[in-house]
């Protein structure tokens, strides 16, 4: 090859090769940008930074670490607890994104990622994570599907209950404006006395969701008794809601 032939050869390939990183440095600069404008010292700035760019290198999403710092700076906790966190999520959409994979999504998007990550981050196993994406294909949204799942389990619904009303909901093609109404339909049937179980029993059975068995009329339990007087029956003395579970190792 002449001379100057294979210089230009070389400055192509020296172009080529530089031109994913321009962005990467935009999204790294935008990311710093955010941070810096909330107020975080420049060292948990650099370790956040840090962590995003290694998820960009791997293919994955980096709002999600501004996201979860921020949201630990806004609750006054330690940088270093914060950046524990966030590097424990870089970890953990790892995994989301081999679950993801495992699951028939050969591309999964960035959205699905961090919220499949953030799931598992609040409890959701790798298996409960792809038994929604598996009936993702007939709901318009997998991700919010995951969000919504995992709101129910922090109202207090056991989490394999949580992900299998969110399942038959997107099986039976409910509309994305029912699926994410469901944590609000949870709370006012709390507010009416149902545990948990009972609500993710008639959710799953379409009850609350346009589905074929209604929500009770106020003042009739499920199976339309009328409740005894306050203070009497097998629930007296309960609340009304249960303890949300304790949140995962990577929750701030």
């Amino acid at each position: 090859m002449r001379p100057h032939l294979a210089l230009a050869a070389a400055a192509c390939a020296a172009a080529l090769t530089t031109l994913p990183l321009a962005p990467a440095r935009a999204q790294q600069g935008d990311l710093r940008a955010r941070l810096e404008a909330r107020g975080l010292p420049a060292e948990l700035v650099d370790g956040v930074a840090s962590a995003a760019a290694g998820a960009t290198a791997r293919g994955r999403p980096t709002e999600p670490h501004a996201d979860r710092a921020l949201e630990g700076w806004a609750k006054r906790v330690p940088s270093a607890r914060i950046l524990s966190v966030v590097r424990q999520f870089a970890e953990r959409m790892g995994e989301a994104r081999a679950t993801l994979r495992s699951s028939g999504l050969t591309a999964p998007a960035g959205d699905l990622v961090a919220a499949a990550a953030e799931a598992m981050s609040r409890g959701m196993s790798a298996t409960q994570v792809a038994e929604v994406v598996r009936v993702a294909p007939e709901s318009p949204s997998a991700a919010q599907s995951l969000r919504v799942a995992t709101a129910l389990s922090a109202q207090g619904m056991a989490m394999d209950q949580a992900v299998s009303v969110v399942a038959q909901a997107m099986h039976d093609q409910r509309g994305v404006e029912q699926i994410l109404d469901l944590p609000s339909t949870m709370r006012a049937m709390q507010a009416r006395g149902m545990t948990p179980p009972e609500i993710g029993s008639q959710l799953r059975q379409g009850g609350g969701i346009g589905g074929p068995r209604p929500i009770a009329p106020p003042g009739v339990v499920p199976g339309g008794r009328r409740p005894g007087p306050l203070g009497t029956g097998p629930g007296a003395g309960r609340p009304p809601t249960q303890r949300p579970p304790r949140p995962g190792p990577g929750a701030i």
